[in-house]
């Protein structure tokens, strides 16, 4: 009896501090468009750069702390961008695996409605790259650097347990040593909180 006793204490005891852990963390996934305008740079020449839809796709946690709140993330990011260089168009494509870190204020917290506000660095590292012939016939393959770093801005909603976020990204660090340099872009993302 004092065993069965001791066990139901101790699961007690577990369920009840499990629940004050876990009720301030929240996890979910969430995707959506990116528009990327690539920054480039050259010493003379008419440049352009034209937003072009790309996509996004993750998990992310939310850790709150009363209004405040730390979301961190793990993304894959597909990035579409055009430059025009002297009337001459070059199509980019990346792929990244972006970690942002994000902190945030819950301007309006209800029961089943939030408005958010956000911003904090991401850190995007390469995964891969691909060119238009356009591009390796004027410049061969540009090297695009393995890890850049970003910084985010932007607001959200939450409906019971859809999020919808909106932010502007921006390059901290130049993507390549050559004549294209920073990112920008515009982000609209989806998601859905299991808890």
């Amino acid at each position: 009896m004092k065993k069965l006793l001791l066990v139901a204490a101790i699961c007690l005891f577990s369920s009840a501090l499990f629940a004050q852990l876990s009720s301030p963390i929240s996890l979910g996934v969430h995707g959506g468009l990116v528009s990327t305008k690539l920054d480039a740079n050259m010493n003379g020449a008419s440049i352009k750069e034209n937003a072009k839809n790309g996509m996004m796709l993750g998990v992310f946690a939310r850790i709150n702390i009363n209004k405040w709140y730390i979301q961190p993330e793990l993304n894959y990011v597909v990035r579409k961008s055009e430059t025009v260089i002297a009337g001459e168009s070059y199509d980019f494509k990346t792929k990244t695996m972006d970690i942002p870190m994000l902190l945030g204020y819950k301007i309006v917290k209800l029961p089943l409605f939030k408005l958010r506000a956000f911003a904090g660095p991401v850190a995007s590292f390469n995964i891969d790259n691909s060119f238009s012939q356009s591009v390796k016939d004027q410049f061969g393959d540009p090297d695009f650097k393995s890890a850049v770093w970003n910084g985010k801005v932007g607001a959200g909603v939450d409906v019971w347990k859809l999020t919808l976020d909106v932010d502007y990204e921006f390059g901290l660090t130049d993507v390549s040593s050559e004549f294209l340099k920073k990112n920008k872009m515009v982000n609209i993302t989806l998601g859905f909180r299991f808890f």
